[in-house]
């Protein structure tokens, strides 16, 4: 049975729990109105306008999985948190609300290295407070869903924020072609300071609920080796996250240059391009949650990871045979990366264990985030004049990849949950 939104109101109104998932929802949709103003093609669109070219595109399309990888780091020091609502809320408020206003002084300084150092920086900062706040929120999040439902839950989820997704691209895009340059920009930066004060808000409705995770008296350095030093399948999958990290990052961080600069669309015409590809995959994530509560993440992840590894190859098809490919291009990637999303997070859920759960997060962080920061950065002057060899190497590691899960991985995890 798919999960709904209003499954988790009346006549439960009074169970934490359920309030808790409720508001983590809304929590999530506000979040996807600033990240739809914060990134993707309208960080690019900002960053251009600004005067940037493939290396800064690069490095603010790495900054997502530099603060990935920082998790590791960040893991030890925040296992068995208290007040994690505030904590949450604390350093969500540093990036949601530093980043627009960042841009909005951007935009006043005009297009110039000063402009771009300072859009970067506080982009970098915002992602640094991310590193621990990841931590703390899947050990909530762990603590808060059941493992039965988790499948549904996210699904659902991750469902309604992109259908705000799509309200907001759709939004934001027409508002970029009607008021073109600085002022549609400082209007997309005055809509995310308010979703970002928002979803501080929405954070302190949240319930505290008992973690299961207690803090450890080890060292820091012995905290880290803690998933390393265990025999056990999360090591593959570690490795596995490494490699496809690295795949992904060779394409998805120039997706939105390569539809505006080289593709070129206009800001309406990508945007009506990602609603088609967001609405079919809201309504994709209703079969893969409910597919995933049913044969495990695992199974999953090995047919998403192929589904992805043909998205960039049809994206290279698309310069020769239009609209069609292109089309179908945008919806495979929308469809599989946001099922591999709910995949990944709750196979992480399910391999880490719980009184290690902080340490095990880190270290599946660490694996993707060393590859997807670095691999954006050394493609990024690439990707001006090489951008189809890039997707076409992405394509092929990642059809590599889908097999490799399929031979040795999926199997074992098939064995241990046995």
């Amino acid at each position: 049975m798919a999960l709904s939104l209003s499954d988790l109101r009346s006549p439960h109104r009074r169970d934490p729990r359920r309030w808790g998932m409720l508001v983590s929802a809304v929590e999530g949709c506000s979040f996807n109105v600033w990240m739809t103003a914060m990134s993707g093609n309208f960080l690019t669109g900002l960053a251009l306008f600004l005067g940037a070219g493939g290396l800064v595109i690069g490095v603010l399309g790495s900054l997502p999985a530099l603060a990935t990888l920082l998790q590791v780091v960040a893991a030890p020091l925040v296992a068995g948190l208290e007040r994690r609502r505030e904590f949450m809320a604390l350093l969500c408020g540093i990036q949601r609300m530093g980043a627009p206003l960042a841009g909005l002084v951007a935009l006043w300084l005009g297009p110039s290295p000063a402009a771009l150092a300072l859009l970067v920086a506080a982009h970098l900062l915002g992602w640094l407070c991310m590193a621990p706040a990841v931590v703390v929120w899947q050990g909530y999040m762990s603590d808060l869903v059941p493992p039965e439902i988790r499948g549904r839950y996210f699904a659902a989820r991750y469902a309604w924020g992109l259908a705000v997704s799509t309200a907001a691209t759709l939004t934001f895009g027409a508002v970029l072609d009607y008021w073109q340059g600085a002022t549609g920009f400082r209007i997309l930066s005055g809509i995310a300071l308010v979703a970002g004060a928002a979803n501080v808000l929405l954070w302190l409705l949240h319930p505290q609920v008992p973690q299961a995770e207690r803090r450890q008296e080890r060292p820091f350095w012995e905290a880290l080796r803690v998933p390393l030093a265990r025999p056990g399948v999360h090591r593959r999958v570690a490795g596995f996250l490494a490699a496809w990290a690295f795949a992904q990052g060779l394409a998805v961080p120039f997706y939105p240059m390569v539809l505006l600069d080289h593709l070129g669309l206009s800001f309406s015409a990508v945007s009506w391009l990602n609603t088609a590809a967001t609405l079919l995959a809201a309504a994709a994530l209703r079969y893969w949650g409910r597919r995933q509560d049913q044969v495990g993440p695992g199974r999953n992840v090995g047919v998403l990871t192929g589904m992805l590894a043909a998205a960039p190859l049809l994206m290279v098809a698309a310069r020769y045979a239009g609209w069609p490919v292109l089309v179908a291009a945008q919806v495979l990637h929308g469809v599989a990366f946001n099922a591999m999303t709910v995949a990944q997070q709750t196979l992480t859920m399910e391999l880490a264990p719980t009184s290690e759960r902080a340490a095990y997060f880190g270290l599946f962080a660490a694996a993707s985030g060393l590859t997807g920061f670095l691999t954006p950065v050394l493609a990024g002057p690439l990707a001006d004049h090489h951008w189809a060899s890039l997707f076409a190497g992405a394509g092929l590691a990642s059809a590599a990849l889908s097999l490799l899960w399929r031979a040795r991985i999926g199997s074992a995890l098939g064995r241990q949950a046995r």
